[in-house]
């Protein structure tokens, strides 16, 4: 068995896990070893003026060229963080058009705009999937966003008794969950085990169709 951890900001190998470790703009990477892959792009906590933004856009297309960058990302749209909306969405357009680029997932992070984020994908639903990393979102959200194609990762959330979260979880299609830390200190493998639980299926089989869900993304 071997678990996948989606999307991390930890730096980390253990033997029988896959991790996905989120990179920003001017971090390094090391080459392609055993299963040290990972996904950049410009968080839009970080954005700043055009200029600097740009940039830092170029430094994402030049990792995400590597073949073990295997998302474009961490990119997205949040309406509470404080930088310029209108520049978070032009940045974000710009992940979009790499994705379509390289053909590669967008890792999405997406805080009170999901209105906005499904307008984005209506007018760029090109295949290439979308994964909404960290979805804390109630079942009705989960199951609009779903229609168009989106991808859902849950994380710590699964742990906190969030009763709306937790339906979502339940109903989503399996082929379309991924499990993820985030920046949660804990381990993949508690995620994993109360995601079990709240499916009510064998551990094993969610182990397997989550990475047979990450080996369809990254094929």
């Amino acid at each position: 068995m071997c678990y996948i951890d989606i999307h991390t900001h930890k730096a980390y190998s253990e033997p029988g896990l896959i991790a996905v470790q989120n990179l920003f703009p001017g971090e390094g990477f090391k080459d392609f070893h055993k299963n040290n892959y990972y996904s950049a792009g410009l968080h839009p906590w970080h954005i700043q003026s055009q200029e600097k933004n740009n940039s830092m856009l170029i430094q994402v297309e030049e990792a995400v060229q590597h073949d073990h960058v295997v998302f474009v990302g961490e990119c997205g749209l949040d309406k509470i963080c404080g930088t310029d909306q209108k520049e978070q969405k032009r940045v974000f357009e710009k992940h979009i058009e790499l994705a379509k680029k390289f053909q590669k997932p967008l890792m999405i992070h997406c805080v009170k705009t999901c209105n906005e984020m499904l307008e984005f994908r209506k007018k760029n639903n090109t295949g290439n999937p979308w994964i909404l990393h960290g979805f804390r979102g109630p079942v009705q959200q989960a199951m609009q966003m779903e229609k168009y194609g989106f991808h859902f990762s849950f994380g710590k959330i699964l742990l906190e008794g969030n009763v709306k979260t937790e339906e979502a979880f339940r109903r989503l299609p399996l082929d379309k969950i991924f499990l993820e830390t985030d920046e949660f200190s804990g381990s993949i493998r508690e995620i994993y085990h109360k995601a079990s639980t709240l499916r009510n299926i064998d551990l094993s089989l969610l182990i397997k169709s989550v990475r047979e869900n990450f080996e369809r993304l990254i094929a």
